[in-house]
């Protein structure tokens, strides 16, 4: 059985220490393809979307944010968490992915993810 998570999936609990990673066998598969996300892209993501709902100030913004601005907010938090590296850049271009998806060009993509970060990274 596939997911169609990605390779795992954020759960929220009642508090904090009561939230629930789940992680996939596809995600071992995944990390296991050079070419694809590696475990430590797939949980850093999870972790994204665990402090865009727990952090008081990043929790404003999930509650007006569409499907798609969750995944890249996610992917961006998730690359905040990584040291520079293959992890880090894999989740940058993942958010790029799904700027590009969306139809916002790509000069445009690059500038929405530069001033997410620096927003991002003041916040945290």
């Amino acid at each position: 059985m596939v997911s169609q998570s990605g390779g795992a999936q954020y759960g929220r609990g009642a508090a904090a220490g009561s939230d629930l990673l789940t992680v996939y066998a596809e995600a071992f598969d995944r990390d296991a393809d050079p070419d694809d996300f590696s475990l430590t892209t797939i949980i850093a993501h999870e972790r994204g979307h665990q402090l865009l709902a727990r952090h008081p100030r990043l929790s404003v913004l999930l509650a007006s944010a569409s499907a798609a601005a969750e995944e890249v907010l996610a992917s961006l938090l998730g690359a905040l968490v990584l040291q520079p590296g293959p992890d880090r850049d894999m989740l940058l271009d993942k958010a790029a992915f799904e700027l590009l998806s969306r139809g916002a060009a790509a000069a445009t993509a690059e500038r929405v993810i530069a001033n997410l970060w620096d927003q991002l990274e003041r916040l945290l």
